[in-house]
């Protein structure tokens, strides 16, 4: 299938995207963005996300680390599911991919005997030219089709090297997995609830904290208020059901928005494309 490239236009986002599934694997997903001037804006990933610069000038936040000024190609940096960042773009071109976690875990046993858990990643940007370029191959070839040898030899050449040098134990990263039970409670209710009405007092209960209290902490644990994760969530449930063919309005109505151009307005300021744009492109059979 083609890839889909929309332009965007208007005051808050500028520039152009395209993306799709190489060699239509559910598990992974490719956005190519070019020259994308944007507002600062939080979002968070639910699955891997690796994010190569090649061009223009940022301002990101992930973690406890701060990336700013010029990008040159070659900067990179790993997104694990469930994070959170905040990024301000002004003509940006970069490669973001999307990756399945248990497809990244079974690729990495398959391919590598890695028997490990999920991989962690250092929180600060990464510089390897080499993997940059792997990225843009792995760009290049799944535009055609090719047999699955050559498929997964392209995807070592990336992954490989992502996996042996740059992951780390999660040991090494005492952050990580540490999370405010009441928080991990209420990210577990709301996932279970994304398509509904849920009102703070609600959560509050759930997690026996005063609104105000669950709110903050909240907030500061998971870097967006609860409205916002939910709003994300069901962005993330969207892309699923859009990539099986099911139109914009009920898409719009299954997730929990409050109409379909609610819908429209909120999956293009996260993903910077229309929702039907998007449906064109991703849809798996």
């Amino acid at each position: 299938m083609r890839p889909l490239e929309t332009r965007t236009g208007g005051e808050a986002v500028k520039g152009s995207v395209t993306v799709w599934r190489p060699w239509q694997l559910k598990e992974l997903e490719l956005f190519q963005k070019v020259a994308i001037s944007a507002l600062e804006n939080q979002r968070f990933t639910q699955e891997y996300l690796i994010v190569c610069g090649q061009s223009g000038t940022i301002e990101f936040q992930h973690r406890n680390t701060r990336l700013s000024g010029q990008l040159i190609d070659g900067i990179f940096v790993v997104l694990e599911p469930g994070e959170t960042w905040t990024c301000q773009t002004k003509d940006v071109t970069s490669y973001h991919l999307s990756i399945d976690p248990a497809w990244l875990q079974q690729f990495a046993t398959e391919m590598l005997q890695r028997e490990k858990g999920l991989p962690h990643f250092p929180n600060r940007p990464l510089f390897d030219p080499p993997l940059s370029q792997a990225m843009s191959d792995l760009a290049a070839r799944s535009q055609a089709p090719a047999s699955r040898l050559q498929q997964e030899e392209t995807l070592l050449h990336l992954l490989a090297p992502l996996l042996l040098s740059h992951s780390q134990d999660a040991g090494t990263l005492p952050q990580l997995g540490k999370e405010y039970p009441a928080v991990k409670r209420t990210k577990e209710y709301l996932q279970a609830h994304y398509a509904q009405e849920v009102a703070l007092q609600e959560l509050a209960g759930v997690v026996n904290m005063s609104p105000f209290h669950l709110a903050r902490v909240f907030r500061q644990v998971v870097g967006l208020p609860p409205h916002a994760y939910q709003t994300q969530l069901r962005l993330v449930h969207s892309r699923t059901l859009l990539a099986q063919g099911y139109d914009v309005g009920t898409v719009a109505q299954e997730t929990g928005f409050a109409d379909q151009s609610h819908f429209t307005r909120q999956f293009k300021r996260y993903y910077l494309m229309p929702p039907g744009s998007y449906r064109k492109t991703a849809r798996l059979f």
